[in-house]
């Protein structure tokens, strides 16, 4: 087995794995929660292109805020 497949195989076995866990975890999750979470996206995605420029700025003000949070002052 020369390098490429080995690659390939390690790939497909990862992908396997993944989907067994991932597929426990979605069925967890009630529908009435996903249907909720459907809504949600929905209406921010609709905000977002009716508001490009609003979401870019509120997007711009969180990063700073996230940016102060987590940012160590030398001189503290």
């Amino acid at each position: 087995m020369d390098r490429e497949q080995l690659i390939a195989e390690i790939k497909k076995q990862l992908q396997e794995e993944l989907k067994a866990y991932a597929q426990p975890l979605a069925n967890k999750i009630p529908q009435e929660q996903k249907e909720q979470l459907q809504d949600i996206h929905s209406e921010v995605t609709t905000l977002i292109k009716e508001n490009p420029w609003a979401a870019a700025g509120l997007a711009v003000v969180a990063g700073y805020f996230i940016g102060r949070l987590l940012h160590k002052r030398s001189h503290d």
